[in-house]
């Protein structure tokens, strides 16, 4: 019946997920480190249900949480005792709606959501750099508008179109090396141990971009 299986879970640093074999993990905002974990688990079902059904519609799709509090605000569509969670749970509700997706959760131990919860909790790789908004603004007055962000993730986009390593809400794709860059006007901060890569990528697509190092 359920066309996928979307496993999903929050800590207070960031959520992780996993369908089928992709998997994909996120950190939280400054703003979203300060929520209750009971919406984060919300945030995080819906950041996965984005991630893995964007390309869906006309189906159905299983859930599967280990938070029983936002398992009943996804299967209800809200209730009154988190005031934030209605919201949340609404916006989820449009998203299926205009895609004609009927989800439904199922709860799930922390063991055997292991993997989704293993992405929820790595540590800090240390890759989630950006520029402050200010200096961006600069960057993209001179250099902009850019067609496209090359290395982003949900918490540090600065354009409308990104490519993201991992699976992430409102990513155009995955792994920006698999990208066509010589049509695009690109901007690209990437962590510095892919400096070489992205040299090589340059020179072999004939591309023209801004590159901040």
């Amino acid at each position: 019946r359920f066309i996928r299986r979307i496993f999903s879970d929050a800590s207070l640093n960031r959520w992780g997920a996993s369908c089928g074999d992709s998997r994909t993990h996120v950190w939280w905002s400054a703003d979203d480190r300060a929520l209750h974990i009971n919406t984060l688990e919300l945030k995080a079902a819906f950041n996965a249900l984005r991630c893995f059904t964007a390309d869906l519609s006309d189906c159905d799709v299983l859930l599967r949480i280990d938070n029983t509090t936002a398992l009943a605000y996804i299967n209800k569509f809200g209730s009154v005792q988190y005031p934030r969670l209605p919201a949340i749970s609404g916006e989820i509700g449009c998203w299926c709606e205009e895609r004609n997706i009927f989800i439904f959760a199922l709860t799930i131990s922390s063991m055997e959501n292991f993997i989704a919860d293993c992405e929820s909790r790595c540590k800090d790789p240390g890759t989630e750099w950006c520029l402050s908004d200010e200096a961006f603004q600069q960057v993209n007055k001179a250099f902009g508008p850019f067609d496209i962000n090359l290395f982003a993730s949900a918490i540090n986009n600065k354009c409308d179109v990104c490519v993201s390593w991992f699976p992430n809400p409102g990513s155009f794709t995955t792994d920006a090396f698999a990208v066509a860059w010589e049509a695009l006007n690109f901007y690209a901060f990437p962590p510095f141990i892919l400096l070489p890569r992205v040299l090589r990528k340059l020179i072999d697509d004939e591309a023209t971009g801004t590159l901040v190092v």
